[in-house]
């Protein structure tokens, strides 16, 4: 006799792959997870090559603000949300990835919303968005205001830029993971469900209400408002290495004239 799929707050994990399950269409992800996905993508990707360019530092602060009200609203979500972006539904535990081990390169079996490895780098990426904004702000105190907070300035500094990598090192993880998934279970759609919200499964489909509705709104204005006040910070002063290449620069083009 079959087993029964194993199930976490009544949402299956796991299913077995066959010519049914790749001829239905199930609601995976509602439209909120697939919009943070690509604001959360977009933010972070701007914020991290930006910084280093004194010239668009505030974009900089604007897209690293953004990744921060992201992350946070999503870990709100994951506990309010629908079906398989709620964190009861997240496959963390020991024997689940052992199971994942065995089988990621399985054409067999599949996992209908994430993964127990990408529930994993989902939750750091969430984790590390947050303090990654956090630092950066408390940097922007200290190079604004003149303000050493309790921490220290370089340490905050050191801080901002090793939780930047860490979640960059998140990204790569995940995007590797993607491909894999994308070779040897590209029949399930998961690729393309970040796109449409739907894989090619036969499971219980996640639905949103009136409230969960409202809140992506709430969820998308909110980054959107704070891109805007992170925009408009007062301007930093360039660093000092900045300026002594900028006075090089035009001493050297005083001397060639």
């Amino acid at each position: 006799m079959e087993k029964e799929p194993m199930q976490l707050s009544g949402y299956p994990i796991k299913f077995k792959v066959n010519l049914k399950s790749m001829k239905t269409r199930t609601l995976i992800w509602a439209w909120p997870t697939r919009v943070f996905h690509w604001m959360l993508a977009i933010g972070f990707a701007f914020a991290y090559i930006l910084g280093d360019f004194d010239d668009y530092r505030q974009f900089h602060f604007a897209f690293g603000a953004m990744v921060g009200v992201l992350a946070l609203m999503r870990i709100i979500y994951g506990f309010i949300g629908p079906g398989y972006s709620r964190f009861s539904n997240f496959p963390v535990g020991l024997k689940n990835q052992i199971a994942f081990a065995k089988s990621v390169f399985s054409k067999q079996t599949d996992y209908i919303g994430h993964n127990p490895v990408a529930s994993l780098v989902l939750l750091g990426i969430m984790i590390t968005g947050v303090f990654t904004a956090i630092s950066g702000y408390l940097q922007y105190l200290n190079e604004s205001q003149g303000e050493i907070l309790f921490v220290g300035g370089y340490f905050v500094k050191e801080a901002h830029e090793i939780f930047a990598n860490v979640f960059l090192g998140l990204v790569i993880f995940h995007l590797a993971g993607v491909l894999v998934d994308l070779f040897f279970h590209g029949k399930a759609g998961a690729f393309f469900s970040i796109f449409n919200g739907f894989k090619s499964v036969e499971a219980k489909p996640a639905s949103i209400g009136t409230f969960l509705q409202f809140f992506g709104v709430i969820w998308i204005f909110a980054a959107i408002f704070i891109f805007y006040l992170a925009f408009n910070l007062s301007p930093l002063e360039k660093n000092d290495q900045n300026r002594d290449d900028e006075v090089k620069s035009e001493q050297n083009d005083d001397h060639d004239d």
